[in-house]
């Protein structure tokens, strides 16, 4: 059985992108595991991370614009999708498929915050979190104020004169 399993994995790729009108991919990915439970090796992630960047991006523009979870989340979708264009664009120019292997690598070394896939799993939550944060409404006053004192911190000085 256990020869069996490698053997399935071993011959398994994963196709990236059919070309228009035929039935062969543009590429395969040659990686067959990412060696992370629960997380599949995903055909084309800088195009599925392109996407999700996008909508979350949409998503924010409902937020209100003081909104420090909106300013942070820009920025940092901002970059990152900053970082795939500019990839997807060198691609592009050297007549590559945009979820090539190299373009895949590249994109990790640049992002530094795993692989293609982690990172794709961290936006489809980051933008399922948006779209509660409109429903949670956290920039909003709040309906009962605070009671005095509750978010003044102690100081330790203060603390060791009382003992």
């Amino acid at each position: 059985m256990f020869r069996t399993l490698v053997r399935r994995a071993a011959s398994s790729t994963v196709q990236v992108g059919r070309s228009a009108g035929t039935s062969a991919p543009s590429t395969v990915r040659s990686r067959i595991s990412t060696h992370i439970t629960g997380l599949d090796v995903h055909p084309a992630p800088l195009s599925a991370l392109k996407e999700t960047y996008e909508s979350t991006l949409s998503l924010l523009k409902t937020h209100p614009e003081n909104s420090v979870y909106r300013q942070a989340t820009e920025a940092i979708t901002n970059h990152r999708l900053a970082v795939l264009q500019s990839i997807q664009g060198a691609e592009a120019k050297e007549a590559k498929s945009s979820d090539s292997e190299e373009a895949i690598a590249k994109f990790e070394e640049q992002i530094d915050e795993g692989l293609a896939e982690e990172v794709l799993s961290q936006a489809q939550h980051e933008m399922g979190l948006a779209a509660k944060m409109l429903d949670w409404q956290p920039s909003e006053a709040l309906e009962h104020p605070a009671p005095p004192g509750q978010w003044v911190y102690f100081n330790m000085k203060d603390e060791q004169e009382t003992q």
